[in-house]
């Protein structure tokens, strides 16, 4: 009777390995690999939500703040002798500390989500990103369809994080960057492609590009970073519209 159960147990086991070998995974590997992709998914993007919440933190102390603090001085000086030039002018480096401040709080709420690409949709939020690059941005836009809410937000965030990280970084000189593919009436996925004519070097275990490709790995799809040595780089991302 053991020789017997062990043998069953031999031949389903030989029988499972011969199933995966000649016939794929089965439903349980695939839900399995799921699982840890999925797992592994939220991790990265909880690490990634705290990166950017840090980042937000350092962009509004290091800059609004410390301009509404230079604000506060400038309006209690003038306070104390408001009708003297010292005082006018004072009230005038008020104005433009507080307009300064103005700026810094829209940059900062335009990186966190732009109202453009609620309002408007992708189109218009990467023009808006273009207009604020200091680098010549050369955008080429062709979908055929619509994109739901999340694959725009994905996209978006795939462009801004690239052209940011050639501006800073990669000394580049030219940023090209290609949105197209599918949509919702398509069934092809939505390709994004950011390339600049920098230096290279990138790392794609860096903290802004690993939460991109967990952004996009949330979605089911697939980051793909190009980064030799000497340049040039080029980011990929393939975003499933189904």
């Amino acid at each position: 009777m053991y020789v017997s159960v062990q043998g069953t147990v031999g031949l389903v086991g030989t029988e499972r390995w011969l199933a995966r070998r000649f016939l794929g995974p089965s439903r349980e590997d695939l839900m399995e690999e799921r699982i840890g992709m999925l797992v592994s998914t939220r991790a990265g993007v909880v690490a990634a939500v705290d990166a950017e919440r840090r980042r937000i933190e350092r962009d509004l102390h290091d800059g609004v703040q410390q301009r509404l603090v230079l604000l506060g001085m400038a309006l209690g000086r003038a306070r104390r002798d408001p009708g003297s030039p010292g005082g006018r002018a004072l009230v005038e480096q008020a104005h433009e500390e507080a307009r300064r401040a103005l700026d810094d709080l829209g940059e900062v709420a335009w990186r966190v989500y732009p109202a453009a690409l609620a309002g408007d949709g992708l189109r218009a939020a990467l023009h808006g990103l273009v207009g604020r690059s200091p680098l010549p941005v050369d955008v080429e836009y062709d979908l055929r369809g619509e994109l739901s809410a999340d694959v725009e937000t994905a996209a978006y965030f795939v462009v801004a994080e690239a052209v940011t990280n050639a501006v800073k970084h990669a000394g580049a000189g030219l940023i090209g960057v290609r949105v197209g593919g599918g949509g919702t009436e398509g069934g092809e996925p939505v390709v994004v492609r950011v390339h600049d004519d920098g230096t290279g070097g990138a790392d794609p275990a860096g903290s802004g590009l690993a939460g991109l490709a967990s952004r996009v790995q949330a979605l089911d799809g697939r980051l793909t970073v190009g980064s030799p040595p000497g340049g040039p780089t080029t980011v990929t991302a393939e975003l499933p519209c189904g």
